[in-house]
């Protein structure tokens, strides 16, 4: 063989090489796991899309835990995105406004959660209170409210007890004692603030002239509990999720005692704040005594959205939590379905796609206030 013809053989030989590599690039590609390509247009969110975001809060808070049964709920005609970091009063805000979902909080990040939704807000899991409040414009919302495009989808209970209880080291038997020597008391308050105010002012006692007489006030929650307390009050129940533990744990840390509510207050309280005359049930907590402590309970969580949600999608909630009512049940908390309430919301309309469910489910004898 002529060494042209060697040479010629040894081209032939490179480019079948070539060319063989070349087609090897190409499966290998092909065979590249998904984040080694080019990426796919990432899944769309929204109603439309079949994945609607939620606002809520943290996992194991109220409006978390209700959320993640509402997206089992949901599934799998529905894929919903939680925003666990849309919590607070801003909650109905983002809402209402179809705000961009929140950024991971170092708080929500420690506690497992870390990507949320990049996407605006569709509906939202919240107490009453915030969203009547939102709705009417009042409190914390009158200077960006009123938020007249809220309604109710769905109301959930979630009952809660009002508590007040002394440290027994303390020697306070009566708040009015805190007043009347100038007390520096170290407060602990816990969740239902306006509530919380209202007992206080009922007393005469301000933050500011704790913080005069020397004492201080206390946020108490899962994170950020101090022992170093005199007074705790708060609503809650006997659960271990995060605005519940300040009375779980501290139960049994320490030695309490729990004040009994005079009943003026009691009934000034239930009607100012929607709440109902009940009783502490028997022994509920440690440093109950065996005596009847009766207070004012609060209920409720609000599935809500704006009025311009799609009818299909707002019935396929409601009817979602009613007929897959039994996993409400076995959430951290005592939440549960209600016929005769889950309609009601104190003030807020409900969407007329939502009355119109109820009123077949026979559980409204009235279809009013729906007007969007």
């Amino acid at each position: 063989m002529t060494s042209r013809q060697n040479h010629r053989g040894s081209a032939r030989r490179r480019a079948a090489f070539a060319a063989l590599a070349a087609l090897a690039s190409v499966l290998a590609t092909w065979a590249l796991p998904a984040p080694a390509q080019a990426q796919a247009s990432p899944k769309e969110y929204g109603i439309a899309a079949k994945r609607p975001v939620l606002q809520a809060s943290c996992k194991h808070c109220p409006w978390g835990a209700l959320g993640d049964i509402l997206k089992t709920i949901m599934a799998p005609a529905y894929d919903v995105a939680i925003c666990y970091g849309c919590s607070g009063e801003n909650g109905a805000r983002y809402v209402s406004k179809r705000l961009m979902s929140a950024e991971v909080s170092d708080r929500l990040f420690a506690q497992g959660v870390s990507t949320r939704p990049d996407a605006p807000v569709d509906f939202g899991i919240t107490q009453p209170e915030y969203v009547r409040r939102a709705y009417e414009g009042s409190y914390g919302y009158k200077k960006d409210g009123p938020f007249a495009n809220l309604r109710l989808i769905a109301r959930v209970e979630s009952p809660a007890y009002l508590m007040i209880a002394v440290d027994k080291a303390s020697g306070i038997t009566d708040l009015r004692q805190i007043r009347e020597r100038k007390m520096p008391v170290r407060i602990m308050m816990g969740p239902n603030a306006a509530m919380l105010h209202s007992v206080l002012e009922y007393y005469g006692i301000t933050e500011k002239d704790v913080s005069d007489w020397g004492g201080m006030f206390l946020a108490g929650n899962a994170l950020v509990k101090n022992l170093r307390f005199d007074v705790m009050l708060g609503t809650g129940v006997l659960s271990n999720y995060p605005e519940g533990n300040m009375w779980y744990e501290m139960s049994q840390k320490k030695d309490l005692v729990f004040l009994q509510i005079p009943e003026d207050l009691r009934q000034k309280l239930a009607k100012e704040h929607r709440g109902e005359l009940v009783t502490l049930p028997f022994r509920y907590l440690r440093g109950l005594d065996d005596e009847p402590h009766p207070t004012v309970g609060v209920s409720g969580l609000f599935v809500y959205g704006r009025d311009d949600l799609p009818d299909q999608f707002v019935r396929d909630v409601a009817s979602g939590l009613d007929e897959k009512r039994s996993l409400i049940k076995w959430a951290n908390q005592p939440f549960s379905y209600d016929p005769n309430t889950v309609w009601n919301g104190d003030g807020v309309p409900l969407h007329p796609a939502a009355a119109r469910y109820y009123g077949e489910r026979g559980y409204m004898r009235e279809v009013a206030g729906t007007n969007r």
